[in-house]
């Protein structure tokens, strides 16, 4: 496996669940197809429904909402991610 630096900095989220992860050419596409009414976004080899998106969300933003779906919270001290069940190890608290 390999890693490499990504350009993907938004998340396209559908109905069901699924989500493409955009760049921010496809992010713009996206957007002004939504803006014009179009029924239909061709993205990565896939034609998606317009009503079927329910958000547009910045990486960061999406990372936050997922963390708090899993039961994960932000310590009010020092301002990092502590997993569900556990209590801060970085400042004690």
């Amino acid at each position: 496996m390999t890693k490499s630096i990504t350009d993907k900095t938004y998340v396209l989220c559908l109905i069901g669940g699924d989500r493409f992860f955009l760049n921010e050419s496809e992010y713009e596409k996206v957007k002004n197809a939504i803006v014009l009414g179009n029924k239909y976004i061709e993205l990565e080899d896939a034609f998606i429904a317009t009503n079927q998106v329910t958000k547009i969300l910045h990486h960061a933003d999406y990372e936050s909402a997922e963390r708090i779906k899993r039961g994960d919270y932000k310590c009010r001290n020092c301002d990092n991610w502590i997993p569900r069940g556990m209590q801060c190890g970085y400042c004690k608290n």
